[in-house]
């Protein structure tokens, strides 16, 4: 049995993979800065999963509280879900961003580079850091954030690549984009979709529906995570 650490246990992404983990007899602790949400987001609810262990804990408030809960449950693999989301919203009040995506992650790093038993810590981090693109591109293509949310995605995904130099840290990113699935929130794209078709109401599409997007699901993006 591996234990992993699911830190935004609550997110969707991070509450699939939590259920992802436990389908397959891992022990999993799950970390949030909110309370566990009512089960129909949080799909590792609806089945009884006794080696799965929450603890609400903030990553701005409660540092020391999540590193002790590490400190006692040694995970194998540390999963970082944890983020201020919401790409748009960020230009109104870009300091709560920059405090949550850069400084508190960073700190947060900055803790998780002294277990020398860990054996990978995963970061999620977001296609977003590199800007407006065309094509397919690798993990080498320049940043080129435009967002204030991006910047600060960017700036801790750049942070991380000083750890690897200076201290070896085993780090690896993921960035997958546009996600979807079962238990997502109502005001996403395909569920908002859905759920308008449904009542029979116009849905508003931002940028004149002009976009063309690649969609991916939860569970081959929880697939691809744990390899």
């Amino acid at each position: 049995m591996t234990k992993y650490a699911v830190i935004g246990s609550n997110s969707f992404s991070g509450s699939s993979f939590v259920n992802h983990l436990c389908k397959k007899g891992h022990e999993v602790l799950g970390v949030s800065r909110s309370p566990e949400l009512h089960p129909v987001f949080l799909p590792y609810k609806h089945q009884t999963h006794e080696n799965f262990k929450f603890q609400q804990l903030d990553l701005n408030q409660n540092l020391k509280g999540i590193t002790s809960a590490l400190a006692d449950f040694r995970p194998d693999f540390v999963v970082n879900f944890a983020a201020q989301g919401m790409v748009a919203e960020s230009w109104k009040t870009p300091g709560d961003w920059f405090q949550t995506n850069t400084v508190a992650t960073v700190k947060l790093h900055d803790e998780l580079r002294k277990f020398d038993w860990l054996k990978r810590y995963v970061h999620i981090s977001t296609p977003e850091v590199y800007g407006s693109c065309k094509g397919l591109i690798n993990e080498s293509h320049p940043f080129n954030p435009s967002t204030p949310y991006a910047v600060s995605r960017a700036a801790a995904d750049m942070s991380l690549l000083s750890f690897i130099k200076a201290y070896n840290f085993p780090v690896v990113f993921t960035r997958a984009a546009n996600v979807y699935g079962e238990h997502q929130q109502l005001y996403r794209i395909i569920p908002r979709t859905i759920l308008y078709f449904l009542t029979n109401k116009r849905l508003q599409l931002h940028g004149g529906g002009t976009s063309i997007r690649s969609f991916i699901h939860i569970d081959d993006v929880c697939e691809g995570t744990q390899r």
